[in-house]
């Protein structure tokens, strides 16, 4: 006779614990590095159903990680490249230095360590003109990407009217007279300075002042011909006045006092001859553009006619210089003893381009300092 079924129980003991991971939440930013979590809960079953237990009945095991950093596409911001001026892919991971907070610094408006101009930042020294800045988009790695890649409605201006004041004065010189005023003993050479209004972007904004430029200045050209001391226009006839004593058919020259008692004769006189017509006048010139590397100085020059009215018939070929070079030497970089660099990979820093960041700035201090010196010679030269 077959035996009837019996049941006994087997594997009495409870199953071990296990980890049961949830599906990934969606990115916390839509754009550049930003966090995702995911539920990890320790479960065990018990009588054919799955119940949630203390984390220490998985300590057997490792436990997954509840968030994660993710990136969906690149992030771009406007960023300001320079200060105000008067007239202008995918790469693979790599080991970078991270700072203490976040894995890349948040984007801000600001110089990314270019070198700031010396020069006024206005298109004119005075009235009402215009400035620049260099404007540009760039990814959260430090690359210039296309300008629609950021928001258009966030753009800063570029360009803005600026007013520097009213209008200041310099003093505008004539070459000096070739002529000496006197042809015999002292004499002085001359030149008209006149001050008027100026309006040249590199001249210093300086009113004309009480230090007028001299107009005189002295020579001497031996004895006295008797001509007019100038060319054309006002000037002085010279003639020698001595004390003689007439003895016979001779004269003999005595000492100024020996005729004190009679009235000396006038040793000049006015002479008139034609008109100067109109000649270049030029300013002195400004300052340097640049205290190294090759800049210039300009001045201004203008045509006057003898009533000191702008005139068109003064000689190009004789017109003044208005634009040279100055200081050709090359530039000599300060030495910062506390620029450092503090992590041995800081030329990857420098590869990723991340020396725009402050933070990265100065835990590479010295890799960043060369490069921004290296790309201001470069544009120095240009």
């Amino acid at each position: 006779m077959k035996p009837t079924p019996e049941e006994e129980p087997c594997n009495i003991f409870p199953c071990p614990a296990f980890w049961d991971i949830g599906e990934w939440s969606e990115c916390s930013k839509t754009c550049g590095l930003g966090m995702q979590h995911r539920q990890v809960l320790c479960r065990q079953v018990y009588a054919n159903r799955s119940l949630t237990v203390q984390p220490y009945r998985c300590q057997h095991l490792e436990k997954p990680d509840t968030a994660s950093t993710c990136q969906l596409k690149i992030c771009s911001e406007w960023q300001i490249r320079t200060d105000w001026t008067s007239v202008r892919g995918g790469r693979p991971a790599l080991e970078l230095p991270r700072p203490p907070a976040s894995p890349l610094p948040d984007p801000m408006w600001g110089n990314p360590g270019f070198s700031r101009r010396t020069l006024p930042a206005c298109s004119v020294p005075c009235g009402v003109g215009q400035r620049t800045r260099d404007v540009k988009c760039v990814s959260n790695i430090g690359d210039v990407v296309d300008d629609e890649e950021c928001n258009m409605k966030l753009r800063p201006n570029d360009i803005e009217n600026c007013d520097m004041g009213p209008c200041a004065k310099s003093w505008f010189l004539t070459e000096w007279s070739e002529r000496c005023s006197a042809e015999c003993g002292a004499g002085v050479r001359t030149r008209s300075v006149v001050c008027m209004t100026n309006h040249v972007g590199s001249l210093p904004l300086e009113g004309c002042g009480s230090n007028r430029p001299a107009d005189a200045t002295p020579c001497d050209n031996g004895p006295c011909t008797g001509k007019c001391s100038i060319e054309c226009g006002s000037g002085t006839q010279q003639r020698e006045v001595i004390c003689v004593r007439k003895n016979t058919d001779t004269f003999e020259v005595l000492d100024p006092y020996e005729c004190s008692f009679l009235e000396k004769p006038p040793s000049q006189q006015p002479c008139h001859l034609k008109p100067c017509g109109a000649k270049w006048f030029n300013t002195e010139w400004s300052m340097c553009s640049k205290s190294c590397q090759g800049g210039f100085r300009v001045r201004e020059v203008r045509c006057l006619a003898d009533d000191m009215t702008l005139s068109n018939l003064c000689d190009p070929q004789l017109k003044p210089e208005e634009k040279e070079s100055c200081n050709p030497q090359d530039c000599v970089p300060e030495v910062d003893e506390n620029c450092k660099d503090r992590y041995y990979n800081c030329n990857v820093v420098v590869q990723a381009r991340l020396c725009v960041y402050n933070y990265y700035k100065t835990a590479c201090c010295a890799s960043c300092t060369r490069v921004a010196n290296r790309h201001s010679g470069f544009l120095g030269s240009r």
